[in-house]
């Protein structure tokens, strides 16, 4: 059964700085335990449920996901499902930037071949969230199509869904999420939908982006209209069928080919909801056997 999922960080100066800085974020968690190196983020209910969430530093020079699960490796550039113990990138020649500023604070334009994209840095992210992180609704990693074949996807698929509760997106997308859960739960699927079966993972199989993404979906205490104040345009970005429930923000980083984002969601008033209790996946999607 799969116990943890663990993203990497490196241990360079700024990657340093950006790993406080995601400790100083994701402490505010109720379920979070924050050690020097260590983010580790539990389900509340039912207890001993797994997998653990935890983000970490090695002696690594590109950031990496470990999923506890063998015979399972996907390679994507520098970024790596599983990678072995001695895998090392090859060069990394940093994108050009440069730094902006709005009402708020400052903002960065990466240059991107032809295209500009915007990022916060994470200082910027964490000082406007400061005190309003309540709970953690999943991660997850994006996996582009133009990376990963169709028949990798799948193999991918499989194997987690033989070691634990993987559930299909109920309207049919290829946004499969793992649920935490018991063993008992893992051999004869979830029966109770309560509060504190977070974090889920989510896995996408992503035919817009071109690089692999890591995403952390966070709930705050903020309106939605709060929310669009602090994170305007350009790099607040609101998609059109998820625009009710949450604002996405691109983090600045130092590894390109890799995007990281938050989604940060409203303010919700039905804590207990089909959706937080993972009712509506396990029932409506179905799990994948």
């Amino acid at each position: 059964m799969l116990k943890t999922i663990t993203y990497s960080f490196p241990q360079t100066t700024d990657a340093n700085d950006f790993f406080k800085e995601l400790k100083d974020l994701l402490g505010e968690l109720p379920n979070a335990t924050v050690d020097r190196k260590n983010i580790v983020i539990a389900a509340t209910n039912p207890e001993r449920a797994l997998p653990l969430t935890i983000f970490t530093q090695r002696d690594i020079s590109f950031p990496q996901i470990h999923l506890d699960v063998a015979d399972l490796h996907l390679g994507l550039g520098n970024f790596s499902v599983n990678p072995s113990w001695d895998f090392r990138t090859s060069q990394i020649t940093p994108l050009p930037k440069a730094t902006r500023h709005d009402a708020h604070g400052e903002y960065i334009a990466v240059d991107v071949g032809d295209q500009v994209i915007f990022r916060l840095p994470i200082t910027e992210l964490c000082n406007r969230l400061q005190g309003h992180v309540t709970r953690i609704d999943h991660t997850g990693i994006n996996l582009p199509s133009a990376l990963v074949s169709r028949e990798a996807w799948e193999q991918l698929i499989g194997k987690l869904a033989d070691n634990c509760n993987l559930y299909r997106y109920p309207t049919g997308e290829d946004w499969p999420f793992i649920l935490p859960a018991t063993s008992e739960e893992f051999t004869n699927d979830i029966q109770s939908f309560s509060v504190g079966r977070e974090p889920k993972f989510e896995l996408v199989y992503d035919a817009f982006s071109p690089v692999p993404t890591i995403q952390i979906d966070i709930e705050t205490d903020l309106l939605r209209l709060e929310i669009e104040q602090l994170f305007p345009e350009p790099y607040g970005i609101s998609f059109p069928d998820l625009v009710d429930y949450f604002r996405t923000v691109y983090i600045d980083h130092e590894w390109p080919g890799l995007a990281i984002c938050f989604d940060l969601r409203f303010k919700n008033n039905d804590p207990g909801g089909d959706w937080e209790t993972g009712k509506w996946l396990v029932k409506d999607g179905g799990k994948i056997q």
